[in-house]
């Protein structure tokens, strides 16, 4: 696979099906559904801790506040985290038909060599809303670095020269996923647009193919899906696997585009043209990314009918 010739790329990941074995795929098939059961049992958490409470199962409720507290507590990444974290990263690829990701704009690095810094860097904060302060889901991601995406934990990132990865679509874009359409959230999205030129900081837009492909979800209903949606409420209704709904399907490949940075001026108190005006450029940066790509992902005959729709 290829990345198109008009810009320098690197190509910092590409897991081969051909290669990958029976034990591998397993492996990865366990990351993944081991990933999304406890990601659904974090989302759930709170309701099952509310009905606890209210039928007196104090046991149930202590033990649900219990790992709470542990969770939240300072831990530093020790041994047992890097092992878990390497034992992700090898394998969760390795359940998909093919992964692979690209980084636009690294004119003179050689892949290997964008590998070791990411090896090499601190991990950056992955900020989302939805189940972050719920009890469970610290624990899922401390083999990583969670982060918020409410506004004061957002200054305070970026205050302090932090980089983040940011999902801006959030509810909404999960929302409107569809196997045969490919969607993205984000024409109301102007808040991060807004920190970023108060700070001076760069953005990286990113885009997912093969995404969308992984689950069958329900379609339609949108504007009162999408109104439960800004109260953070989920309502997805998706399944995957016919023996294991919960699961992926398999004969999804995934292409990862990690475009060119937009450097953004810095600006105390950003007017609403302003923010606008580079709202629009990252959208466009994100159409440029999914037309320029979307050929390498999907195939000559599959890309050149493909578009991307814009909520």
């Amino acid at each position: 696979m290829v990345a198109p010739t008009a810009k320098k790329t690197v190509m910092v990941l590409e897991s081969n099906p051909a290669t990958t074995t029976k034990i591998q795929s397993f492996l990865g098939a366990l990351t993944v559904s081991s990933f999304i059961v406890i990601w659904l049992s974090s989302a759930a958490s709170p309701l099952i801790l509310f009905i606890s409470l209210r039928g007196e199962h104090y046991k149930t409720a202590a033990f649900i506040l219990l790992i709470t507290i542990i969770a939240y507590l300072p831990w530093k990444r020790g041994p047992i985290s890097r092992c878990v974290q390497s034992f992700i990263d090898q394998n969760h690829p390795k359940y998909y038909d093919g992964v692979s990701i690209v980084f636009e704009g690294e004119k003179s690095l050689h892949r290997n060599t964008v590998r070791r810094s990411l090896q090499s860097t601190p991990m950056v904060p992955f900020v989302s809303a939805g189940p972050y302060c719920s009890p469970v889901q610290p624990c899922m991601v401390s083999v990583g670095k969670p982060g918020s995406a409410a506004r004061p934990s957002m200054n305070s990132y970026l205050k302090n020269g932090e980089d983040c990865a940011l999902p801006p679509g959030g509810f909404e874009e999960a929302t409107l996923t569809s196997t045969s359409q490919d969607r993205v959230f984000i024409k109301k999205r102007y808040g991060f647009v807004r920190l970023c030129l108060k700070y001076g900081v760069a953005i990286r837009p990113v885009y997912v193919f093969g995404e969308g492909k992984l689950f069958s979800n329900v379609q339609g209903f949108w504007r009162n899906r999408l109104a439960l949606n800004r109260f953070g409420i989920p309502t997805i209704v998706v399944w995957g696997r016919w023996f294991f709904p919960l699961l992926p399907k398999k004969g999804v490949k995934i292409h990862i585009v990690v475009g060119k940075p937009i450097i953004l001026p810095k600006i105390e108190n950003p007017t609403k043209e302003e923010v606008a005006t580079w709202h629009n450029k990252y959208i466009g940066e994100l159409k440029r990314i999914y037309d320029e790509y979307k050929e390498v992902a999907y195939g000559s005959d599959k890309g050149k009918v493909a578009k991307v729709e814009v909520w």
